[in-house]
């Protein structure tokens, strides 16, 4: 579980972080403080042969092999010392195999790639088996959930702790396998136990993965029976009934419905295939394949209608137009039919009418100096009101020395209390107070005036409702642009719930009593259909409800089987439904780009009136601001000159 501490085989930390996955065998987390690490946590404890073959794994480890696979690169051991699984590299933005199967799949995580790009996948899934079966490995269990791709078209191989390793004379064997991609030698046996596969067998399941890439998921063993037997799946493999050989004479199996020609394809190509799935003994190595699937791609060439739509320069037309033209199927969904309203083409012209411009303001200073501005003259009474005060002084100390060899100390002390009592009490120095004062008074009132006249220049208060507006308008002409491709998104939502149902419709036809199903026996299939799960639709309930003795490992099982069967289906588009729902949705947005055209004149007109206000406030600001701050540094000189004058003890 997250926050779990294990540790590696040379002492390494590894502290479980997220859950990102889980499988019937184990849950794998991310690594804490590790961007390119996760590890596998083994649900249930693992025999000593599984512990060695792991320890054997890690020191296997080589970059070719690590390359393409999700190898084991460190054992992990619980705090009880007991091996709990390993680590291995995350693998970032890779989606399983089976997702290039269905078009819609194909569509949700490559929606810009056609053909081309399972040819290339092919030959990647070939030469990821070419470098494993070099360095002695056997993949045996291989089946489309367990090989992920990106969209590159790399491959990584995982779960690869299943793979069978040989260390020296001893097999760690491969003990699982789906029927689908077992060849018919080692289905036969009856059992995977202690089973020696082989690169031969390996091949036989590469080639039914690349029949399954190239045939748009349909597996080479299903079709059409044209005979009076019951034919399973598993039963056709073993009788070698390849449904499109054109080389078996009276078949029972045939081609499914809406699918691909065989003779498509190039002569190498289709000689391999009948090697792989009617020879036992010398099937085509995945060298084989890469040469096949290159001489494959020389041969595509580009359909006219469809950049998705790549096909063999053999045929004389494309075979996807084709099957939609006549049948009205849809293998590619490349959006061509997904088409712009006419109305929303005129969007960027409505827009492009608009200009929205930032408002600069030139922030004003606090401190105003004029060059030019001296402090006007002082009224002469103040002048003389300041000379009789030094008259006094001077006179007062006068006596005060003269009548010191008189009275002695006494007779400063009296000069000192008279000049208190002047100070305090005469015309003169309340003249001067007074004056001082309203002077400060008269200045302070200024400053603060044109203080609060900066603020408001600098930071006037519609400015932040302007810019609060402009954020607005910004906003809706994004909503405006998005259009368009919000139609696109509504559209593909319409056409995939269209695909989804008639995909669960197809799913109902396969009553899971009626079908076997490998390690999950009939009295599983009792018990599930207790629970209400009778179909192969009904198996997507399991994500939502639990039933006793049913784990993950019989829900992978399930998952794995719908999904095997639901590679079969052919998507027919109801078209007049999707054209009608498509056509309401347009509608709405038609509506919604008129009510936004609206509200962005609306919105715009209030800017426009916003701006022109903030202007002329400025303006009108900037000249205040010359007035007051001549008239503010007037104040300023004449406070200090009045202040110099009066700037006596007096």
């Amino acid at each position: 579980m997250a926050g779990s501490v294990y540790s590696g085989l040379k002492g390494q930390r590894y502290v479980a972080g997220r859950q990102i996955g889980e499988g019937g065998e184990g849950t794998i987390y991310e690594v804490q403080g590790s961007f390119d690490l996760v590890i596998k946590v083994y649900k249930e404890k693992i025999d000593r042969d599984k512990e060695e073959k792991l320890i054997y794994m890690v020191a296997m480890a080589v970059p070719e092999l690590l390359k393409f696979a999700a190898w084991p690169t460190d054992v992990i051991r619980d705090n009880s010392g007991k091996i709990a699984g390993f680590t291995m590299k995350k693998l970032v933005a890779f989606v399983p195999l089976h997702m290039l199967f269905s078009p819609m799949d194909r569509k949700k995580v490559f929606p810009d790639k056609g053909f081309n790009f399972l040819i290339h996948v092919a030959r990647n899934l070939a030469t990821a088996f070419y470098h494993i079966h070099r360095l002695g490995i056997v993949a045996g269990d291989v089946n489309e959930a367990n090989i992920l791709v990106s969209n590159t078209g790399m491959v990584a191989l995982i779960d690869c702790d299943s793979f069978q390793i040989q260390n020296g004379s001893r097999y760690h064997f491969c003990e699982v396998g789906i029927p689908r991609y077992t060849p018919p030698e080692l289905l036969e046996k009856g059992s995977f136990d202690k089973v020696v596969r082989t690169v031969n067998t390996d091949s036989f399941s590469l080639a039914t993965l690349i029949f399954q890439l190239l045939f748009l998921g349909r597996a080479p063993f299903t079709g059409i029976n044209l005979s009076k037997e019951d034919f399973e799946e598993e039963k056709a493999i073993k009788l070698g009934e390849f449904a499109y050989s054109l080389k078996r004479a009276n078949k029972k199996l045939h081609p499914a419905k809406y699918s691909l020609d065989l003779k498509s394809f190039t002569p190498g190509l289709i000689n391999s295939f009948h090697e792989a799935f009617e020879n036992r003994i010398d099937r085509p190595t995945p060298k084989q394949w890469v040469i096949d699937l290159d001489a494959l791609s020389q041969e595509m060439r580009v359909c006219d209608r469809s950049v998705l739509h790549f096909y063999p320069r053999n045929l004389s037309k494309c075979p996807w137009c084709t099957f939609k033209d006549d049948s009205g199927i849809i293998y590619f969904f490349d959006d061509s039919h997904l088409r712009i309203l006419p109305e929303l083409h005129n969007i960027e012209q409505f827009i492009n009418g608009f200009r929205l411009e930032k408002i600069e303001i030139l922030k004003l200073a606090e401190t105003f100096v004029s060059g030019t501005l001296k402090a006007a003259p002082i009224d002469p009474k103040f002048r003389k009101f300041h000379n009789q005060g030094i008259a006094v002084l001077f006179i007062t100390i006068l006596l005060s020395i003269s009548l010191f060899f008189v009275l002695s100390f006494w007779s400063l002390m009296l000069g000192f209390v008279f000049l208190l009592f002047y100070n305090r009490f005469s015309r003169s120095k309340k003249e001067l107070r007074s004056e001082l004062k309203k002077r400060k008074a008269t200045y302070e009132n200024l400053r603060s005036n044109f203080r609060a006249l900066v603020v408001k220049h600098n930071e006037p208060s519609e400015l932040k409702k302007y810019n609060q507006s402009t954020a607005k308008f910004s906003g809706l002409i994004t909503k405006l642009r998005r259009l368009p491709e919000d139609l696109i998104i509504r559209k593909r939502k319409i056409e995939e719930n269209y695909y989804n149902i008639k995909y669960q419709l197809f799913l109902q036809q396969f009553n899971i009593q009626d079908y076997s199903i490998p390690a999950f026996g009939p009295a599983k299939k009792q018990l599930i259909q207790k629970n209400g799960i009778s179909t192969a639709a009904d198996i997507g309930k399991l994500r939502s409800i639990k039933i006793p003795n049913i784990g993950p490992k019989n829900i992978q099982i399930l998952f794995d089987w719908q999904r095997q069967v639901g590679a079969g289906f052919v998507y027919i588009p109801d078209t007049a439904s999707i054209d009608r729902d498509v056509s309401f949705a347009a509608g709405e947005i038609f509506v919604e780009k008129r009510q936004l055209q609206n509200a962005i004149n609306q919105e715009y007109q209030g800017l426009t009136a916003l701006r022109e206000s903030i202007i002329t406030l400025t303006e009108r600001l900037e000249k205040q601001y010359v007035a007051q701050g001549n008239k503010l540094y007037q104040a300023e000189q004449d406070l200090k000159a009045f202040q110099k004058l009066s700037n006596t003890w007096f």
